[in-house]
């Protein structure tokens, strides 16, 4: 059974680097190829998409992926939750669109685009989430690249073809891929393959569980992906014509590299520490947490001055020349990045021992503690817009990261097995 498991694992960690640098070609070809006023409306669409789809639908991967793991579940009890979750993504992107600091046609096109991708994210995460608890590793995997190969190479032609192609033609490029990849992941799953998960027994899932399961989870992860996204839609006000909203988003889009690595690192990390709290062990509990906070620290110093000295560079590849930050602007969002990065191991030791209301608590701290920050900067130093935002996401992370250390170190009322 391990053998298998860390195998699938293995591609799974594979296919998400694989997809993580097409993704990375995807943006740079956008940024590369359009004009300043389309490149700024593809960022607002790029970061409130993240938003949207980790944000509101995640939970629907997380939850039907763990129902499936025991065994089949009725495709009621998947499409609900999925239904749901896309009517509240709908009713959200329309209620928020005047704050995307888009006007006239574009933010016509950019709203459009995000109500059509949320419809199709319902599909891509319950498919998604099929795949793992069926045990499909090798097509959930394959669904990974697909999405981001599809849209990285037809890109890729365009910007090769096309003299300043609108926007809107990249952004249709992540939509079409998203519904091809998992559609036919959809398919895939249809045939006879090798199902691991046993067969059900006990009370079988209903879709008002899965969908009581899946609203649970939707705070904790809205406000974690609003504190790690929004900062390149609030530059956006600055108007898109400036590229400061482009340039934020592409050196944001550089500086969250090493988030790549926070899968990995937290399927190491997580589960020594949950035996630690199963097992009373709150001592070297209190200890490891330590270490890990001063290596978070240490990273993020190092994580800086990288940024500081590779900023002009990675920024002159990555654009092509067309944008550029302060490097002490790169090396501030490249310390954010990482303490986000112990933020998000953090919590996730927190699920893995039962606490998930304290992991809310966690990231609403989180983003309160980034907006009063922010308030704070504009009004009392009135600091550059970008340089507030890169201030408040780093305070934000920090304060989160802290507190989900201190509630993981307390002893708990009662054991983890029996929540």
């Amino acid at each position: 059974m391990w053998p298998v498991v860390r195998n699938g694992f293995v591609r799974v960690a594979g296919a998400t680097g694989v997809a993580a640098l097409l993704t990375l070609l995807l943006y740079r070809t956008a940024v590369s190829a359009t004009t300043a006023t389309e490149r700024g409306a593809f960022t607002v669409f790029w970061f409130a998409a993240l938003i949207m789809s980790f944000g509101v639908f995640l939970p629907l991967e997380q939850v039907v992926s763990r129902v499936r793991t025991h065994g089949p579940v009725p495709r009621a009890a998947v499409l609900r939750p999925a239904l749901v979750l896309a009517a509240i993504a709908v009713v959200g992107v329309v209620a928020v669109s005047p704050l995307l600091g888009l006007h006239g046609s574009v933010r016509l096109w950019v709203v459009t685009a995000l109500v059509v991708l949320a419809l199709v994210s319902a599909l891509q995460y319950a498919a998604r989430g099929l795949a793992l608890g069926s045990g499909r590793m090798d097509a959930y995997a394959g669904a990974l690249v697909a999405d981001a190969g599809v849209r990285a190479g037809v890109a890729f032609v365009v910007g090769l073809l096309v003299v300043h192609p609108p926007g809107a033609v990249f952004v249709a490029c992540v939509v079409g891929s998203a519904l091809v990849a998992h559609a036919g992941l959809l398919l895939v799953l249809q045939r006879p393959g090798p199902d691991r998960a046993p067969v059900r027994t006990g009370a079988p899932v209903t879709p008002q569980d899965t969908t009581r399961a899946v609203l649970a989870l939707l705070g904790a992860s809205l406000a974690a992906q609003v504190l790690l996204n929004a900062a390149p839609i609030v530059v956006a006000h600055e108007g898109l014509e400036t590229g400061a909203v482009a340039a934020y988003g592409a050196a944001f889009t550089l500086a969250r590299i090493p988030l790549f690595a926070v899968v990995p690192a937290q399927s190491v990390l997580v589960p020594p520490l949950t035996r630690m709290v199963a097992e009373g062990r709150h001592h070297e509990l209190r200890v490891r947490m330590a270490q890990l906070a001063a290596a978070v620290a240490v990273l993020a110093v190092l994580g800086a001055g990288f940024g500081w000295l590779l900023s002009g560079t990675a920024m002159d590849l990555f654009t092509s020349g067309e944008l550029e930050v302060p490097r002490a602007l790169m090396a501030l969002l490249v310390a954010g990045c990482l303490v986000h990065a112990g933020l998000v191991i953090g919590t996730q030791a927190l699920v893995a021992t039962g606490r998930e209301r304290r992991v809310l608590v966690c990231w609403l701290t989180g983003l309160a503690v980034a907006v009063v920050c922010a308030l704070a900067l504009q009004v009392g130093t009135g600091l550059d817009l970008s340089w507030t935002l890169a201030w408040s996401f780093t305070a934000g992370s920090a304060a989160a990261w802290l507190l989900s250390v201190l509630v993981l170190v307390q002893r708990p009322r009662t054991a983890p097995s029996a929540a």
